[in-house]
């Protein structure tokens, strides 16, 4: 009964925000593609079909008062581009309608992302969009943590649906929001004792999630928590003290963390990766992914490597039949061909740079300390979190989740966002740095 009216609260007040603010239907399609309510209630929501319900409360009326999807961006044009290479493939579907079906989906994503990088125009709005994200998933990942922690380690076998409805997905979903919920805690603002709580909220759920990591026993999540902290620490001013207290933290911890054997000796198979049967398995698909664009160069068919897979696997049925590809990267190297992969690699590539760049600009003089907090978290927070994909997605096959392409367009926002503020601080600067000059000249001439 709570979480019903927990919900129907959530929704009635968003719907009435939305009605008058563009920016309130986002954040409201943000939450309950994240949080997923139906998922989580007690009765079945999906014959509402809310989630097409809310896409047009926010497409129609923005579209209707002039706010339109952002098309000029090098992160907007990629996520074009990767469509259409969606749709290129689909020439080439053995099953049309899934293919189809996945399209609309992704289409409908990237609408949305487009939309959000015109949206997103202002520090607070940057923020508010981080936190709902990483906050909507965050309370799951938390709430398991605490779970597992009272439980005395308690295992979770299944995710949050969605793309992130196994226990593998869901501890990559977790690893890709914890650094955004330590970059919505320091960038949010130090004013107030309700920003106060929300800070530290945010705070606590990072180690709360780390520990629903664990509890999935994914050897995929955990390499994604160990390369996402790698960089996270390297991105740090002062690394060696960053690494100390990271050292201290955990030792403190670690007594009261309830960690099974049975996960250590899962992880120990790590290291003997290509005898073990499920990492031969896996080696297995992404051969036949290659063999797959070798021949089909434009792709498959998104979606589609399950329905394609027995034609092209040469073991016999070794491995069973249908399987999937197991790995994001490689997913795209047969569903989406040639050009499919050079786009997403692509795609990364800019977001990366992009996101230095921010981190870069955070340095300019003349811009404000909260400001410059604020584009250090965010930077290095969608930083972390696209490194902890590209690891952990190297073993699901996770394309098309929403929190990747969310996270171009808020690399994308952040993007324009910090331009203009370089720009305003150098105006601030430009008339001190002449009324200077004037003074040192009138005084080499005034005795």
């Amino acid at each position: 009964m709570l979480r019903t009216l927990f919900v129907a609260v959530i929704m009635l007040f968003g719907l009435v925000g939305a009605a008058f603010n563009r920016f309130a239907a986002l954040l409201l399609y943000l939450w309950f593609a994240l949080f997923r309510p139906q998922e989580w209630v007690w009765f079945d929501l999906s014959s509402l079909r809310l989630s097409l319900v809310l896409g047009i409360v926010l497409v129609v009326p923005s579209l209707l008062s002039g706010i339109l999807p952002n098309v000029t961006h090098a992160l907007s044009v990629g996520a074009l581009l990767f469509l259409g290479c969606g749709f290129m493939a689909q020439v080439n579907a053995i099953r049309p309608d899934i293919g189809w079906a996945w399209l609309d989906a992704l289409a409908r994503l990237i609408v949305v992302s487009l939309l959000m990088v015109t949206m997103l125009n202002t520090r607070r709005r940057i923020v508010l969009a981080v936190a709902v994200i990483s906050g909507s998933m965050g309370f799951h990942g938390a709430k398991a943590g605490l779970a597992s922690l009272l439980g005395g380690g308690l295992q979770f076998t299944e995710g949050l649906g969605g793309a992130f409805s196994d226990n593998n997905g869901y501890a990559l979903g977790v690893v890709m929001v914890m650094p955004l919920l330590l970059a919505t805690a320091q960038a949010l603002s130090r004013n107030g004792p309700i920003e106060r709580w929300v800070r530290l909220a945010f705070f606590a759920a990072v180690p709360l999630c780390a520990l629903t990591v664990v509890a999935t026993f994914s050897r995929g999540g955990f390499l994604a928590l160990a390369a996402s902290t790698i960089v996270f620490l390297m991105l740090q001013k002062r690394r060696l003290m960053a690494v100390v207290l990271l050292v201290l933290a955990f030792a403190a911890a670690l007594p009261f963390i309830p960690i099974q054997e049975r996960y250590a000796e899962r992880l120990q198979t790590i290291q003997n990766y290509s005898e073990e049967g499920s990492a031969a398995g896996r080696l297995h698909f992404w051969r036949v992914a290659v063999k797959m664009a070798l021949d089909k160069p434009l792709g498959i068919g998104v979606r589609n490597f399950e329905q394609a897979y027995d034609r092209y696997d040469d073991t016999g049925g070794k491995y069973g039949t249908g399987r999937a590809v197991h790995s994001s990267h490689f997913q795209v190297v047969a569903e989406l061909g040639f050009i499919g992969t050079i786009v997403w690699v692509v795609q990364f590539g800019l977001a990366f740079v992009v996101a230095l760049r921010i981190r870069r600009r955070a340095a300019t003089p003349g811009i404000a300390a909260d400001d410059q907090r604020f584009l250090l978290a965010m930077s290095n927070g969608l930083i972390v979190s696209m490194s902890g994909f590209l690891v952990g997605g190297a073993f699901l096959a996770l394309a098309l989740n929403d929190l990747t392409w969310l996270t171009f367009a808020v690399l994308a926002g952040l993007d324009v966002v910090s331009r203009r503020m370089v720009s305003d601080a150098e105006r601030t600067r430009e008339p001190q740095t002449v009324e200077r000059g004037f003074e040192t000249a009138l005084g080499s001439v005034v005795p």
